[in-house]
This record gives C-alpha cells, structure tokens and sequence, in this order.
C-alpha cells in the first residue's frame, strides 16, 4: 500500500458538496466469503484499493509511515487488500473533498463527515446502500449498532449511504470549563453559583491582573459563540444560532429576552475592559495564545475535551504559564437569572450516539464485496486495542494482571496519531485505555476531581436527552442561506455588544432578522415536529415534548 500524500497537518472535520453517478446495488446482498474469523478467504486474489480520508486534526508525527504500519497491515490482511490512501492536509480537505465528489472519480471507499452533503451525492447515485451488507455483519453489529445504523440513514431517501461512526463512549455533556486555579486564587475555591457571582469573579481577576483577558471568544468561520463566546449565552440558554422548543412551538434563540439580557451582561463587560476588545476577529490561533498566557477563565466545551487538554498542558510544548494552569468543570449554576423560562433551557443534553463521520462505498467500485470488507476491517477488537492501548512495554506494562499506562509513550503523538483509524469506534472509544493513562499523568486527586465534576454534568444531561433533533434535514434553500443567516445574528449581536447599536435598535434587527429568515429556516422543522413528535420522544430527543 502506498500513501499519495506524505504531508501532515491538523484536519478539522468539514466537507461539502455533491456528485451524481448510477447507482448499484450490492451484488448479492451479503458479505464475500470468509474465513472462519470473518476476513476474506486467503486463496483468493488480493486486490489494491483506494481510500480517501480525513486526519480529523489529529497530528502524525515525522517517521510515521500511515501507508505501512502494523495497524494498517490487520486491515488490509483481513480484507485481503493493499490500500492507497489520499490523505489530505486541512487546508486543502474541503477543496479536496469538493473536487473528488465534482468530479464524479471517487475512490473505492470514502470517509466523508457531512452528512447532509453526501447524503445529496448519495441520492444522485454517488453511493450504494450498505444496509444489506450491514445485516450479516455481526462484527460491525457489535460496533455500530443496529439503532446507530437508524440514526445513520439518509433521512430523505431512508437509504443507509454510511457506516457511521460510533460515539456512544466518551464522556456526555457539556457546560463551563473554567480556570480552577484562578478561582482558588480570587473566590477562595469556591464555584460561583450565579451569573453575577461570575461575573465579579472575571471584575477581581483584571483588577488584579489589568494585563489579563478574562474572557475572549474563538471564532470559527461564521461561529462566533461556541467556546469562550459561548458560556454567558449558555447560562441563559439562549446560543445565538440556536433555537428551543417551548409549549410546542420552535423559537429561535436571538427572539428571547433571555438572549438580550445574555447581551446587556457581555455589553458591560465589555465596557469595563474584561470581554476582550478584540473578540470578534480572535480566531483559533489567537485564542489559544490568549488561553496560554492571557489568564482567560472559562469556555463553554463538551466533557470530553477538559481532560485531553489538562494532559496536555503537562507535555513539554506547553508553556511555564500553562504548567501552573489547572482547569475543572463548573457544577451547574445554584440560582439561574430569573428571566429563564425554565432551568432546564440552561443545561445542554446528550450528544448523539454516532458522529456525522462516515464510510461509504462509491457505486462505482467494481468490487464492493472487498470494499466492504475494508471497513469491516476497521471494526476489529484486535485493532480497536492497538489504538487505544498501543503495545505492550511500549505504552503500557502489566501490573497484578491489570494493564498500567505509561504516561509519557501514551500521552506522545507517536501513539496518539493511532486515532485516526478509529472510523469506526470513534475517537472517545477506548476509555479504559484513555482514563489509565490520564490518571497517570494528572496524579489520582486532580483526575479524580476533574471526573467527579464530568459525571455531574452527564447526569444532567441524561436528564435532558438527546441534544439535537433526530432525523431531521434543513432544505436545500435553508442550507444555502445558513451562511448568511449566521452572519446577520454576528453582525447585529456584535455591534450590541460593543455598544455600537443601542438595545432599541438591536430589537429593530431582530425583528429585522425575522422578517427574512424565521419562516425560512424554523417552519420547516416546525412541521417535522409536529409530525413526528412522538417517535423522536421515543427515540431519547425528548425537548420534542416540551
């Protein structure tokens, strides 16, 4: 197998757009014969295949050969294959991604990680429907499960285009990541329990510190309020792009009076010096250089990234200042503003079981018998413990029968880079594997009080639900306005902030805002809603019946 690209960078999962090709169906229904272990029959004729895929921003090292290591090897053995990767660097995987599906060359197997743009290609015949090949796979089945299967459908056409990726493993929730040190230092230890006990929580830390950046945001293409924009909004419940579901009915989030009060606050804090002036245009680079050594306190993140990052913070890139930093997950506020409508708008729910990666089979692969078995090979227990675990002596020893973590071989993007081939598992799999090797490194008291906070935050999110509608699909013309229906809510959210509008003139964009794009984007979900109320209930997203 050879690599076609020999380049390294961090990847970020986005794709988009469609092909059209002639569908075909799977040529028998079933898997290709097998040896008694499932991989394929040794006397026959091993084959080369294609594979796009995408890193996921996960870094490999220099001396790392992903064309020709042990890993690869148990797949391409058990399928019977040698694989040729097209791997591309972050800068370039979009355009790439764009051209492949344009063109109309597909490989014989694509990772893609938009949904709702290969789903199109799908319907136009780009993809075969891996469903029949899927039920007798009872390998796959104990990966990715039947119901993860259901989640994966297309939901226009109900065709399964994708083997999706598993992420039922890892750590659910998300909330405030904040600074434990820092509130050692200036609220003696103590969480803040209120919006206003935060907010004189960042006051003390510039007064004593007027160089720092309390509070500053990471912006994303047109994502302003996720990350460190995103944790004032989030005490509100009222995220700019999002909406809640209240006596029935969809309201995008910008039309509450949670959402202005969410911006009266910011508007202050930005007046006062504490909300970085800069905020609107510090994008990831900024941000982090900001986080190293700018003494920011808090983000709004998922529970699955506050351990990774403390480890982090303990390797030899990170900073003096960074060593010093200890970060901990807020418990949920004691007394939320009184404008919320209802605690629970506060509290974010369960991520989906399945990530929008996927596996899909091109129809014009002329073997998709094999094709399939490459991804069947990507389910194996045998590779799931190479990732995650590593080898033995290597990342971690045996001790009283129980497997220890090496710290520093585990922790090493020598390892970590392995997660790449998790299509599969998911990059939160191997927990026992992870939680080993954190414990390790952090020191039995600082993992075990970052976790302790982790699991009060699932819980809250069990009692939630699902996070995100099921089964649902924006239309065409919805998808080709999101851009710009983002980028009205930055720009009149923005101006309110730095007190360049007055809040009279931010209700006038508002309603602005309505006028030209509510019916547009919330109508259609409305009435997918309505219709199918009782089985996305059913199906864990249970905000429908709010």
């Amino acid at each position: 197998m050879r690599n076609t690209r020999t380049k390294w960078g961090a990847a970020l999962t986005t794709t988009v757009l469609a092909a059209g090709l002639i569908i075909s169906g799977c040529s028998s229904g079933s898997t290709s014969p097998g040896t008694s272990d499932g991989s394929t029959k040794q006397n026959e004729a091993r084959v080369k295949m294609t594979m796009f895929y995408n890193e996921a921003g996960i870094a490999t090292p220099q001396g790392v050969d992903r064309s020709n290591n042990p890993l690869i090897k148990l797949v391409e053995d058990y399928a019977n294959v040698d694989l040729e990767f097209d791997i591309p660097i972050y800068a370039e995987y979009t355009t790439k991604h764009n051209l492949i599906l344009s063109s109309g060359k597909l490989p014989d197997i694509f990772h893609s990680t938009i949904p709702d743009e290969a789903f199109k290609a799908g319907r136009a015949g780009a993809f075969i429907d891996l469903k029949p090949y899927y039920d007798k796979s009872p390998l796959l089945q104990k990966v990715v499960t039947p119901a993860m299967m259901e989640l994966g459908k297309d939901p226009i056409s109900g065709k399964y285009y994708r083997i999706p990726m598993a992420y039922d493993k890892g750590p659910q929730g998300a909330g405030i990541l904040a600074r434990y040190d820092l509130i050692q230092k200036y609220n003696a230890g103590k969480w803040p329990g209120t919006v206003q006990e935060w907010v004189e929580l960042l006051k003390k830390i510039k007064k004593a510190e007027p160089d720092s950046i309390p509070m500053t945001f990471r912006v994303i293409g047109d994502n302003m309020f996720a990350y460190g924009g995103g944790t004032i909004f989030g005490l509100y419940g009222a995220s700019p792009y999002g909406y809640r579901i209240q006596g029935g009915k969809v309201v995008p989030n910008v039309t509450l009076p949670e959402f202005k009060e969410a911006v009266l606050v910011m508007r202050d804090l930005y007046a006062e010096g504490i909300l970085d002036k800069e905020f609107a245009t510090t994008d990831s680079t900024k941000y982090f250089q900001k986080l190293a050594e700018k003494n920011v306190l808090w983000q709004w993140n998922t529970m699955d990234q506050i351990l990774p990052y403390q480890v982090s913070l303990t390797l030899p890139t990170a900073t003096g200042n960074q060593k010093s930093q200890v970060w901990g997950v807020a418990p949920p506020l004691t007394s939320y503003p009184s404008v919320l409508k209802d605690r629970k708008y506060a509290i974010a729910g369960l991520g989906m079981p399945i990530t929008a990666h996927g596996l899909y089979i091109p129809a014009s692969n002329k073997n998709p018998d094999r094709a399939f078995k490459v991804i069947e090979g990507f389910a194996q227990e045998q590779l799931r413990d190479k990732i995650f675990w590593g080898d033995e002596n290597d990342t971690y020893t045996m001790k009283d029968g129980k497997r220890a973590a090496i710290p520093d071989k585990m922790s090493a993007q020598e390892h970590a880079w392995k997660r790449q081939y998790a299509f599969l598992f998911g990059y939160t799999d191997g927990q026992d594997a992870q939680n080993a090797n954190f414990e390790a490194k952090l020191g039995k008291d600082l993992f075990a009080s970052i976790q302790s906070g982790m699991k009060t935050i699932q819980k809250e999110a069990e009692q939630i639900g699902l996070e995100t509608i099921v089964g649902y699909s924006e239309p065409e013309e919805v998808l080709k306005k999101n851009a710009e229906i983002m980028q009205a809510i930055n720009k009149f959210t923005t101006e309110a902030i730095m007190g360049r509008i007055s809040m009279q003139e931010l209700d006038a964009a508002i309603a602005d805002w309505e006028r030209k794009y509510r019916a547009l984007k919330y109508d259609p979900l409305q009435k997918y809603l309505d219709a199918n109320k009782e089985k996305l209930i059913k199906d864990g997203y249970k905000k429908a019946g709010w």
